[in-house]
């Protein structure tokens, strides 16, 4: 009856520790409501840097499309000052050359006006004399030949005053022509000098008007760029605020998950101590006992090949502490429970093979190693003496064997000293 209302003690103090309310995990209410604000100062604060920014590359880049322009005007007005100068080298070439075909018109004209009063003069002279001056030239011939000689003279001298006053007047017609072309071409220079005046002062005028545009935009982006700087520094402090308020809240999430971690310890120690209470009241209801039983029954004491303690290790040869005992058997040979209690552990490692732990009243407890099958499974009950698994070799084993340990509290004992009659 005793070990009845222990256990029903135990049950109870399970069920009013898994029912116990769990402070929820997390930084305090106010924290989180400061934390949540100052992200959403963050992100608008973060969006009016932005927009300015992009503000600020659009008056930058427009400025530089200004400067691209200006440089392509100055080029024009480079190439329009080339361009009058050179009219105004061809202008001067021109008034040149009107001078000088100015010259020869004149001395064209005097010497056709020259020409012109010779031939006045003879034939005013032949008219005074009437036709008896040429008579008389011929008259005073010498021969018939020498007449005809005269004759053809005075004929040959008056073609050829015809002809040197054609020459004169086509060479002063020619230099006449001459001059009306050269004026002409310089009134088309005169002309192409204006217009290039006009244009070179139409494209100065773009410039300064683009100087103008220019110093706005400029003035423009040095506002754009203060007040970005100064939505910079908002930012910054809401940034750092922000960064003092996180720092706070993850604190607290920490204490709290702190807090929750150690309430979790307690309750799992409380529900590891009502377990290991409600353990050792099972063990207790299965009774105490005084010794405990040989766990071989194929094999005695005296056919013991390892001992407790320190011995040198089949394996590696090194000395080593052997935490219990080896008894040699047959494969199969029974292995029984030395005592009656509460199987925790049935499974397989590496080193023991298949292996079974045994927990007794008292804080003792049983391990069975190196067994060919494992007959109980965890959490059975066995009587002492019972069937519950069979001798074998696996694990790290040189042969069929069992290798037997008794602890205490998780103490290594000399399993020799706990064997009675």
């Amino acid at each position: 009856m005793r070990g009845y209302f222990k256990k029903k003690f135990f049950v109870v103090l399970l069920a009013f520790i898994f029912v116990l309310p769990i402070i929820p995990v997390g930084a305090t209410q106010a924290t989180r409501d400061q934390l949540r604000e100052l992200e959403r100062q963050r992100a608008a604060a973060g969006q009016r840097v932005s927009e300015q920014a992009n503000i600020l590359a659009g008056t930058e880049f427009e400025m530089s499309q200004v400067v691209a322009e200006m440089q392509e005007l100055d080029q024009q007005i480079i190439d329009a000052s080339e361009a009058l100068e050179a009219i105004e080298i061809d202008l001067l070439d021109t008034e040149i050359r009107i001078g000088e075909a100015q010259e020869d018109l004149t001395l064209a004209t005097a010497e056709r006006d020259l020409q012109l009063e010779i031939l006045r003069e003879r034939v005013r002279t032949m008219h005074e004399q009437g036709s008896s001056g040429l008579i008389e030239i011929l008259f005073h011939a010498e021969s018939i030949s020498d007449f005809f000689s005269r004759l053809e003279y005075i004929r040959t001298v008056t073609q050829f005053d015809r002809e040197l006053l054609a020459r004169l007047e086509a060479s002063e017609e020619r230099r006449a022509s001459s001059l009306d072309t050269l004026t002409s071409n310089r009134a088309l220079v005169l002309d192409l000098q204006q217009e290039i005046i006009l244009v070179k002062e139409e494209i100065e005028q773009s410039v300064e008007e683009k100087k103008v545009f220019f110093a706005l935009l400029h003035a423009d982006a040095e506002r754009h760029r203060e007040l970005e700087a100064i939505l910079r520094e908002e930012k910054h402090i809401i940034d750092i605020e922000f960064g003092i308020v996180r720092a706070r809240h993850d604190e607290e999430v920490r204490e709290a998950e702190r807090i929750r971690r150690a309430e979790e310890d307690a309750r799992r120690a409380a529900e590891a101590a009502a377990r290991a209470a409600a353990r050792a009241s099972e063990l207790e209801a299965l009774g105490s006992f005084s010794h405990f039983a040989w766990p071989l029954p194929a094999r005695g004491p005296s056919d013991i090949s390892s001992g407790f303690g320190n011995r040198p290790d089949p394996f590696t040869g090194r000395n080593e502490n052997h935490s219990g005992i080896d008894v040699p058997a047959p494969s199969g040979s029974r292995i029984n429970a030395a005592a009656a209690g509460i199987v925790s552990i049935a499974t397989w490692s590496a080193s023991w093979g298949n292996y079974i732990v045994i927990d007794h009243a008292g804080g003792y407890s049983t391990l069975y190693a190196h067994n060919s099958r494992n007959r109980v499974a965890v959490g059975a009950r066995v009587t002492q003496g019972q069937h519950i698994a069979d001798v074998g070799t696996t694990g790290r084993s040189t042969g069929n064997h069992l290798h037997f340990e008794i602890r205490k509290n998780g103490v290594h004992k000399n399993p020799m000293s706990y064997f009675g009659g």
